[in-house]
Order: C-alpha cells, then sequence, then structure tokens
C-alpha cells in the first residue's frame, strides 16, 4: 500500500514538479559521469581523455535521460501538455480563423444543450412524485362525476389506491387584499396514490371529503413563502379562502407540483351523494396507482370489466359514453405529452445545425492545413510518425471544440430563460426547467465529441498519403490538394442537404401559419382585453354576485375608450369545457343515447359586441332576459344546421340537462366562434343569458372592446374590482390577440425556430461553398494567370469557376429534396392546410439554397477573373 502511494506522489511530482525533477537528473548524469572520469584519471588518463572515455563507458546522456523519464510513467501526459500548448500557439496565431470557428460550433452546441435540457427536464427528469411508473390516468378526463368516481373506486381491482381531481380557481384574502389562486380539488386520497408527504403539517385525512368535514387547505411552498412569509406556525391557522375561514393543515415540499406548477392550493372534494353535483355533469379526471405485479393484460381486463359496471349502472349518451374503448395513460405521457413531439422535433433540428457547424469547420481547418503541408513534410522528415501527428491534429480539434463547447455554454445560460419563453411548452411546466449538471456535462461531452469529428477530415487528408523521409516534395504535389479538394466539396455537399431539410420544413411551418391565420375565427379580437374575475360564491349571496357583475359590467363600459363590455364564462380560442348534453321538444329520435351535446356559454348583453360576433338570425342576448322572465338561448350555425337541417332554428325549444332542465326557447344564430381549436370543425355551442344560468356564479371573464391600446385598460378595471368589493380577485389579463396568438403558439414558435435554424443553415452552407470554391481559385491561380495572358475573357473565366462551384450546391440541393421528401412525415403532424410534400415549399427551399451558393460562389470568382497574369506566372 505504501509503494503504491509513492509510486503515486513520485508520478505528481514529475507532472507538477518536472523542471526540479529535470535538474536532478541532470545532477545524477553529471554526477556519474564525475565519478568515473576521477576513476579513470587516477589510473593515469589525461583529464581530458578520462572525461570522453567516462562519457563513452556511460553509454551516451541524452539516452538514459529519455529511458529515465520513460520509467516516470508520465512521458504521454507530458506529451499532451506539449500538444495542448502547441495547438494554443497555433490557434492564437490565426484570431480570425479561431474565433469563426469557434463561434460556429459553439452556437450549434449552445442550442444543442439548452434543448437537450428542455428534453431532460420534461421527458427524463423524475416527476415529484413516488415510482412515476405506475401511476396513470383513466380515459374521459375532466368528464367522471363524483358518482362515478366512487363506483370506479369499489369495482376496480387491479390498484393500490385511486384518486379524483380537478382544477378550480380560489380568491385567497389576506391583509394585503385579495389575490386569485389556481388551485386543485381532489378526494382526500390523492397524496397517498402520489406517494408525497407534506413538508410542514400533514395531508388530507379520510372523511375530509365527505359530507360534515371542517374545510381545510394545503399550500404549495412558494404560495407559504410569498403569502405567508414561510412561517412554520401558519400550520393550524384559518386562512380566508373564497369566503370561507379554512384551516391551513399543510405546506407541500419545494419542488413539488400537481398536476401542473400552476396549482398553489389543494383543498378536498365534497363528494356528498345528496346534492346534484356528485350526480350532475363529469369534470373531474380519475388516476390510479397500479398494483405491484400487475401487468398490462390484467389492468385492461379490469378496465372492460369496469366500463361494462357503468354501462349497466348509467345511460350513457354517445358524446359521453365511457363503456367505450377504456384505456390508462401513464401520468407522464398526460402531463406532457402534447409538448413531446414539437420539442423532440427541435431538438432534432438543432442537431442538424450541428451536424453542419462541424463540417464546416472541418471544411475550414481542410482548407487550412494546406498551409501547414510544409511543417508536416518537415515534421515527418524529423521522425514523427502517424501516431504522433495524428494526435496532434486531433489535439488541436478537440480544444477548439472545447473552447467552443464554452462559448454555447455561455450562449446557453445567457438564452435559456427567452428560449423557454419561446418554445411551444405550457408556461407552468417551463418554470420547472433550469440548465443544471447534466447540461454541463452535455456541453462538455458534446465539445470534445465535435472535436474529434472535425479532426477527421484533416487527419484522413493529411495522413492518407505515404509518409517518409521524402514528404518534404508533397507541399508541391498535386495529389494532396485534390484529396483535399474532394472532401471540402464532399462536407459541402452534406451542409446543402442539411440546409434543404431545415429550410423546407421551415416553409412548411410559414405555409401553416398563413392557412391557420386565413381560418375565420368568426370573432374580431383587435382591440378587446379579457379578464379573469373572481369574488367568493360563499358567503355571498346570489343576488349580491349578481349586483357586483351588473355593475362591473356597467362601469366598464363607463371607462374612457371602451365601445362594448360583458360577461362570458369561458374565452373563445382559449377555453374548453362545460359541456351538457341536450333534449330537442320535436326531435324524439334524439332521446337516450343519441341525446347531443353542446359547449355551454353564458353571456350578458354586450358580450357579442365586445367579441365582434355577428348575430345572422333573429336575436343575440339582451338585458330584458332577466332571471324571472322567459328562458331563452342563442346558437351557433353548427347547432342550427345539424339539428335542424334546412329550416330555421328559431322558435325551437331545447332543455339543457346538465343545467336547467326548464324549457328554453332558441331566439337567435350566431355566426361559428372557435371554441379551443383553431384548426378543427367548431362544435356545437348555445349561448344562455347570464342571469338565467349564472347568476350565483362567482367566476366570470370580463371582455371589453376598446378604440385605445387594450391593456391600457387593466389598470383600471383592477381598481374598479377593488372599490366595488375588496373580496373579489383579478386573475389573468390578455388582449383577444394575445388569446389567439397563444392559441397557434405551436405553429407560431416552431415557425420562428426553424426559421432561425434553416437561417443559420443557409450562412453555414454559404460559407462552406465560398471556402471550396476560394479554395479552388487559390490552388489554380497561376492556371488562370496563364490563361488571362493567352486572351481568355474574364467573364468566361468567372462563369467557370461559378459552374465548378455550383456542382456541390447542386448535388446537395438534389439529394436534399429527395431526404426532406422522404422525412416530409417527421413534420406533418405540425401542418394544417398544406401537405407534407408541398412542392411550393420545397421549391422554395431548394431554390433559396442553390441562390445562396450562387452568391457565394460570386466572390471568389470575381477576384479569379482579376487575377493579374504576371504576377501568378511569377508565383507559380
Amino acid at each position: 500500500m505504501m509503494r503504491w502511494l509513492h509510486d503515486i506522489w513520485f508520478r505528481i511530482r514529475a507532472l507538477v514538479a518536472r523542471d526540479r525533477m529535470e535538474r536532478d537528473l541532470e545532477d545524477e548524469v553529471r554526477f556519474h559521469i564525475e565519478m568515473e572520469t576521477r576513476k579513470l584519471e587516477a589510473a593515469g588518463l589525461a583529464p581530458d581523455e578520462a572525461l570522453r572515455r567516462a562519457r563513452l563507458n556511460f553509454g551516451g546522456e541524452d539516452r538514459f535521460k529519455e529511458q529515465t523519464r520513460e520509467a516516470w510513467g508520465v512521458g504521454l501526459l507530458h506529451d499532451l501538455g506539449s500538444d495542448l500548448r502547441f495547438a494554443a500557439r497555433q490557434l492564437l496565431a490565426r484570431p480570425a480563423f479561431s474565433g469563426l470557428a469557434a463561434v460556429t460550433l459553439g452556437l450549434g452546441i449552445g442550442g444543442t444543450v439548452a434543448l437537450f435540457s428542455v428534453v431532460h427536464g420534461l421527458m427524463l427528469r423524475p416527476l415529484p412524485v413516488e415510482d412515476e411508473q405506475s401511476l396513470v390516468t383513466f380515459w374521459s378526463d375532466f368528464d367522471w362525476r363524483g358518482a362515478e368516481y366512487d363506483f370506479v373506486r369499489q369495482r376496480a381491482e387491479a390498484y393500490d389506491g385511486i384518486a379524483a381531481y380537478s382544477l378550480d380557481g380560489y380568491t385567497l384574502r389576506t391583509e394585503a387584499g385579495s389575490t386569485l389562486q389556481t388551485g386543485t380539488v381532489s378526494s382526500a386520497g390523492l397524496f397517498d396514490v402520489l406517494g408525497v408527504s407534506a413538508a410542514l403539517g400533514r395531508t388530507f385525512r379520510a372523511g375530509e371529503d365527505r359530507p360534515g368535514a371542517e374545510p381545510v387547505v394545503i399550500l404549495s411552498h412558494g404560495l407559504w413563502e410569498r403569502e405567508f412569509g414561510a412561517d412554520p406556525g401558519v400550520i393550524g391557522t384559518r386562512v380566508d379562502l373564497e369566503g370561507r375561514r379554512t384551516t391551513v393543515i399543510g405546506v407541500m415540499p419545494r419542488g413539488f407540483y400537481f398536476p401542473n406548477p400552476e396549482s398553489s392550493v389543494w383543498t378536498p372534494l365534497d363528494l356528498d351523494p345528496d346534492t346534484r353535483e356528485y350526480h350532475g355533469n363529469g369534470w373531474l379526471v380519475l388516476m390510479g396507482r397500479v398494483a405491484e405485479g400487475v401487468g398490462p393484460e390484467q389492468i385492461q381486463d379490469d378496465l372492460t370489466r369496469v366500463a361494462a359496471g357503468l354501462g349497466e349502472r348509467w345511460d350513457y349518451p354517445d358524446a359521453w359514453d365511457k363503456t367505450r374503448n377504456p384505456h390508462v395513460v401513464p401520468i407522464r405521457d398526460y402531463l406532457l405529452g402534447e409538448v413531446r413531439p414539437a420539442v423532440l422535433l427541435l431538438l432534432g433540428a438543432v442537431g442538424l445545425v450541428l451536424l453542419m457547424a462541424c463540417a464546416n469547420v472541418a471544411a475550414l481547418i481542410l482548407t487550412r492545413t494546406s498551409d501547414r503541408t510544409g511543417e508536416i513534410a518537415v515534421r515527418v522528415t524529423l521522425g514523427a510518425g502517424r501516431a504522433r501527428l495524428a494526435r496532434q491534429i486531433m489535439t488541436e480539434s478537440v480544444v477548439l471544440g472545447v473552447i467552443a463547447g464554452g462559448i454555447g455554454m455561455g450562449l446557453a445560460v445567457a438564452a435559456f430563460d427567452v428560449l423557454v419563453a419561446s418554445l411551444p411548452v405550457p408556461a407552468s411546466f417551463g418554470s420547472t426547467l433550469a440548465l443544471d449538471w447534466t447540461a454541463l456535462v452535455a456541453s462538455l461531452s458534446l465539445a470534445v465529441g465535435t472535436g474529434v469529428v472535425i479532426s477527421l477530415a484533416p487527419m484522413r487528408s493529411l495522413l492518407g498519403g505515404r509518409l517518409s523521409e521524402g514528404a518534404l516534395r508533397a507541399r508541391s504535389s498535386s495529389a494532396g490538394s485534390t484529396g483535399r479538394q474532394r472532401i471540402q466539396t464532399g462536407l459541402v455537399v452534406g451542409e446543402v442537404l442539411l440546409a434543404v431539410v431545415l429550410a423546407s420544413g421551415a416553409a412548411l411551418l410559414v405555409r401553416t401559419v398563413q392557412e391557420i391565420r386565413a381560418i375565420d375565427l368568426g370573432l374580431e379580437p383587435a382591440g378587446v382585453l379579457a379578464v379573469d374575475v373572481l369574488i367568493p360564491s360563499d358567503p355571498t349571496s346570489a343576488d349580491e354576485v349578481a349586483q357586483f357583475h351588473a355593475a362591473l359590467v356597467e362601469q366598464v363600459r363607463g371607462l374612457p375608450g371602451v365601445e362594448s363590455a360583458g360577461l362570458i364564462n369561458r374565452v373563445p380560442a382559449r377555453d374548453g369545457g362545460w359541456q351538457a348534453t341536450l333534449t330537442l321538444a320535436d326531435r324524439p329520435d334524439l332521446e337516450g343515447d343519441s341525446r347531443p351535446n353542446a359547449f355551454y356559454r353564458p353571456v350578458t348583453s354586450g358580450t357579442f359586441s365586445a367579441l365582434g360576433v355577428e348575430v345572422i338570425e333573429g336575436r343575440g342576448v339582451e338585458d330584458a332576459d332577466r332571471a324571472e322572465g322567459r328562458r331563452v338561448a342563442v346558437v351557433n350555425e353548427t347547432f342550427a344546421r345539424t339539428m335542424f337541417p334546412g329550416e330555421s332554428a328559431l322558435g325551437r325549444i331545447i332543455s339543457s340537462n346538465g343545467f336547467t332542465r326548464a324549457d328554453i326557447e332558441i331566439v337567435g344564430v350566431v355566426r361559428n366562434v372557435v371554441i379551443d381549436d383553431l384548426v378543427g370543425p367548431v362544435p356545437m355551442a348555445a349561448y344562455y343569458p347570464w342571469s338565467q344560468t349564472l347568476r350565483g356564479s362567482g367566476y366570470a371573464v370580463l371582455v371589453a372592446k376598446t378604440s385605445l391600446e387594450p391593456v391600457a385598460l387593466a389598470g383600471p378595471i383592477r381598481s374598479l374590482v377593488r372599490q366595488l368589493d375588496s373580496r373579489a380577485a383579478v386573475g389573468r389579463i390578455e388582449t383577444m390577440d394575445q388569446v389567439v396568438d397563444d392559441a397557434m403558439a405551436e405553429p407560431l414558435r416552431l415557425r420562428f425556430f426553424l426559421a432561425l435554424f434553416s437561417v443559420l443553415g443557409i450562412v453555414l452552407g454559404s460559407v462552406g461553398v465560398y471556402g471550396v470554391v476560394s479554395y479552388s481559385v487559390q490552388r489554380r491561380t497561376p492556371e488562370f494567370g496563364i490563361r488571362l495572358a493567352l486572351g481568355a475573357a474574364p467573364g468566361d473565366l468567372m462563369a467557370t469557376v461559378v459552374r465548378a462551384g455550383m456542382l456541390p450546391v447542386a448535388v446537395g440541393v438534389v439529394a436534399g429534396s429527395v431526404v426532406a421528401l422522404v422525412a416530409s412525415n417527421v413534420v406533418a403532424g405540425f401542418l394544417f392546410g398544406v401537405e407534407p410534400t408541398d412542392p411550393t415549399s420545397l421549391a422554395a427551399a431548394a431554390g433559396t439554397l442553390f441562390a445562396s451558393g450562387v452568391i457565394a460562389a460570386l466572390v471568389p470568382a470575381w477576384r479569379a477573373s482579376a487575377t493579374d497574369p504576371g504576377t501568378a506566372i511569377r508565383a507559380r
């Protein structure tokens, strides 16, 4: 053991104190020679002859020193240090080249590292729950009733636990005022199913989701810090939540979220079989933890049996038939599945950019090595072998890659938040993403990997021929130049190919966005502001809530610049939900399982005017439609066309089974307005007077049309809400233009990134073309001088150079077009109104790359046409 430690210490000294050990070695050699010299002098030899004979007897000082250094066991590391110092000097000697190459690679590495961190955070990093692989959600999300939850919980046998939850909004009132909190309402067993305990206090107990339980709440760690100053004494205190004194029983750990990072409070459901909500419309999500040892087949058999039991217990309409296709979805796929394809597409795109950057830098290095042929030849003549030269070339490339990795990591850190905000990722999940140690490892791995990759081409070019003592002749040989030219051409072909693939994808997304923007939304979003307002409905009476809403709308209408204002329960193009089955008085064929389903949209008299929704038949909702008056409804075009084909919908009688069973007369038809999907068909929707449906509901969205900048209304509306009732809170505030842009966020943001990557690809491809043509011009300068001296026209010479330079571009464009066609299905899921093989998009991408190649080749071609014959001939 001691000997082993002594050897390690000796090698460390050989590395960090090499100068001292070299002096010791020199002293030792000198000592031995001196001792041998004295012995020879004592034998009668002259001093000079004794020294000469002593050195001969020693056997060669340099050989002994070299053997001793090899015995130190650090020769390879010492050589590596020498290679690194030499590589640094080479890069510093050409700062323009080194800077261009490092920045080019840094862009590719930085983008790849940043997007890898996003992929890691969304798809690889464990969710903040226990054993997420066993957590699943049930089919028909946000469509389960309390009665169905209890039924499934009692019948399902493949699970250790089943919980129900849904999203909700809460007003939290503190001394600083009221705030609107996004929360989760759940069954008591939610946290047991998730396998998560509170950091402070406790989670829900059995029975706290049943009648008679005291109101309790669990806080997120962030809310506890923001609103309660991280006071551990908050446990057991009572807070004003939704107008009720509610006991705080727990604070969740830092970093925990469910079902999304926006949830800041968790409250228990009120599963009371005696209430209408328990048996009414579905609004819950069911999730369960699969029992240990239960396989997929057992799960499916259990689901099939449960679905059959549901069909025996309830009579489902077609739209809500839970007996069909029972299945479960892994929790990660359910929470994050929609963002996966887009993020992976972008990661693949930035990976192509990195490959192009590697090819581009390899071509630049290859061009530069033409100036180092003499140096390499001299080193070969002095005894350098293939391995030694290869190691030096690779070391230089790896040093360049590491520098680029540092630049890329810096770019990733500086732009990460902006990148995440621009990705097609929900903002709430974006807040959980960060650069961590995995990003550093990825950056270092990419840096070293790209260094190795970009060294392959120059290594092959320099080492592919015969290395011998006559290698000095390689300086004037054309064989090496031809080989380099061939490799450079191949690299450019690859760059152009990848650039065409990126540009065609960007062109498809550009056309998709154009097609989506051309969709008739059924409303006019310009100049409209949407404000979420919530007033506690308990203990506030329905009359007080109605008075608050009426006063709010009236006073907002009186604000400067406001043209109209109204209330709606869900914002078009943003919010889904709130559906109900209907019964039509004169359509007996639509009873039972055939009952139609329609979106449920309560509005006030100014809502259609504020949103720019056109009434095409009859009338809209008016102030005269009061709670005590005749029940009326306004339906959209899809409703009228589907339910009453070829006939007028006016005067028809319907009833909404979900919200009110009173007879409702259809008094108007409005144009179709998008619900929550811009590109799909608009489903049936019915609009009801607010006072006849949601008169006592505390949540509403205020929409106001203004001739001014919409965001300028945000402050005055906040002030009005506070003045009207201090218990009320204002939540999300958005312009309708923002709502529409968010609804098409995925194609918009994918278009932005793919366009950015394709521009980088075009630039890299152009630089590659320029490098190849420039190198060819440099190599053929004497030839061009002779041709000009013999009477060749400069224009003809210029055209010859451009044609030769465009050959790899043409090959790359053709090959890239073929690859783009083959890979077109990769982006098919993100397109609308455009075929993946759209010839216009492909032609635009190919044409852009071809044109950029022509421009890149013109500069060196012009330089070739301006060659001075005399100078060129003398240089030869």
